[in-house]
Formats: structure tokens, C-alpha cells, sequence
């Protein structure tokens, strides 16, 4: 196996571990959510005001589909949609207070269960797992496999 087979194998593990671990579907039961849904939240208060285009590149749906969850959301008040006041064929997605309220608790629910892990480990390891994570995320921006985002508001410090 090459090392660069490796590399994407390991990438790809970590991806799928980390998405399994944090996103139990316990956390979306309490809140009658799907992944998809939380994704999609996620990106609309990450990015308010986001253009549906633009939504459903970055979810990776096709426009159709979006179309069906945005109007699932809007009708549990989570989202709202409005036209663009410079281009009225486009559509902006925000947020509401309720669905800012929903996504604020699941971070908390998701925070609470990872420290839950990382508290099993000794004060060196979580120092570790910190540096390792942090040079890792700068490494995997660097690359392009992810976008550096300075709106993570969700997360508390």
C-alpha cells in the first residue's frame, strides 16, 4: 500500500469515526432531526442569509432536494427563506430565533458528549489531542479538504 493510499484510507476513517461519534443518532432523536437536516442548519446559521445555490453546493444536494428539506424546516419555524432585495431570483436562506435556540442545545449536547471522551483521558493526552487536532485541521485546510471557517459562534469556548 502506498503511502499515499494510506494517507486518504486514515483521512477517510477519521472523517467517518468522527461524523459516527459525534452525530449519534441519540442527539437527533431528542430534536426529531435528521443529519441532513443538522447540516444543513449548521450551514445556514454558520452562514446567514446563504443563497440556496449556494446551500445545496455545500450540503451536496441537488436544488430539488433542498427545496423539500428548507420547506420541512420552514415549517417548524427553524428557517426562513427570502428573495434577494439586489436579484429576486435568488433565494436567501436565515435563521430563526427557535431554530437558533435548537442548534445552540444540539452543540451543547455534542460538546458535553465529546468532553465526556476526551475527560477520560489524562491531562497530558488531552493536551496532545489538542495540538494533534489543531496542526491537523490547519494541515487539512491547507490541503483544500476543508473549508477554514471563522463563524463557529456555535461552539462555545
Amino acid at each position: 500500500m502506498t503511502d499515499k493510499t494510506s494517507n486518504t484510507q486514515a483521512l477517510g476513517q477519521m472523517f467517518f469515526t468522527l461524523s459516527q461519534a459525534i452525530t449519534q443518532n441519540r442527539s437527533l432523536e431528542e430534536f426529531d432531526l435528521t443529519r441532513l437536516q443538522v447540516m444543513t442548519l449548521r450551514k445556514v446559521y454558520q452562514h446567514p442569509g446563504i443563497s440556496m445555490s449556494e446551500l445545496a453546493t455545500s450540503t451536496g444536494i441537488s436544488r430539488a432536494q433542498l427545496t423539500r428539506l428548507i420547506t420541512s424546516l420552514e415549517a417548524r419555524e427553524l428557517v426562513q427563506r427570502q428573495h434577494n432585495q439586489t436579484n429576486r431570483r435568488v433565494v436567501n436562506v436565515y435563521g430563526t430565533t427557535k431554530g437558533q435556540t435548537v442548534m445552540v442545545e444540539h452543540m451543547e449536547l455534542i460538546q458535553k458528549r465529546i468532553q465526556a471522551h476526551v475527560d477520560t483521558l489524562t491531562p497530558v493526552e488531552q493536551t496532545a489531542l489538542n495540538t494533534h487536532l489543531s496542526a491537523s485541521i490547519q494541515l487539512m485546510i491547507k490541503a483544500g479538504i476543508i473549508k477554514a471557517d471563522t463563524n463557529m459562534t456555535l461552539f462555545k469556548e
